[in-house]
């Protein structure tokens, strides 16, 4: 076991991968059936709002599935400076890590450098494959959690991917990744009750995104 499996094993709610993971997933099928649905998205110049479209959904599906899982959580969307688009960089503030979610274009692939993450990946800067959990255990608690990123992608705009991993951002590589595509949920009781909130949302979302897209406000 790795030093990142360790964290997440010891250091964070067990219920953590099963709700990134089921977030991203969520997001892609209401994509999926989004541009089904809509005529207007598939024409092809249209493609070239996907991104900003599942970007929205992903931020979305995250923030309201780990606040309905009670997961000890904070989630915190800062919209990125001249950006005429409304991205967001999300952060999530959760037990036994700092977690910020970024699609690559690969598994292999490291995102585009970003001042928040080089920021945060800091936290990082002492952390290497030799480190002893012994040493791991003194380096990262509650107060300095590891600062890890929620990687997901796939071809022609289908998930089929999802990991977390411990970026070397100063070196531009992985210290460390965990696939996590088929964690379990742990959280059966409010299932039901936050899938069809999560459609509700993410439905008034499309909406607004596909107003924005039509009136002309919403490109690339």
């Amino acid at each position: 076991m790795g030093n990142l499996s360790k964290i997440l094993k010891n250091e964070c709610d067990p219920r953590l991968q099963g709700e990134l993971s089921y977030s991203l997933k969520e997001a892609y099928r209401f994509l999926d059936e989004l541009i089904k649905s809509n005529p207007v998205l598939q024409n092809k110049e249209m493609k070239k709002s996907y991104g900003h479209i599942r970007q929205a959904l992903v931020d979305v599906a995250l923030k309201l599935v780990l606040k309905n899982s009670n997961l000890p959580s904070k989630v915190i969307m800062s919209p990125a400076k001249n950006n005429v688009n409304g991205y967001t960089y999300t952060m999530i503030e959760t037990k036994g890590a700092i977690i910020s979610p970024v699609k690559t274009r690969s598994q292999k692939d490291m995102p585009k450098k970003a001042l928040y993450r080089s920021t945060a990946s800091i936290k990082n800067a002492q952390f290497d494959l030799f480190t002893t959990e012994e040493d791991l255990n003194k380096l990262y608690d509650k107060d300095t959690p590891p600062f890890i990123l929620l990687t997901y992608g796939g071809k022609n705009h289908k998930l089929q991917f999802i990991e977390l991993g411990l970026p070397d951002v100063k070196n531009e590589k992985w210290i460390e990744k965990v696939d996590i595509y088929n964690a379990p949920r742990l959280i059966i009781g409010k299932a039901e009750e936050t899938r069809k909130e999560l459609d509700l949302s993410l439905t008034r979302l499309s909406e607004e995104l596909l107003r924005g897209i039509s009136d002309g406000t919403q490109q690339n």
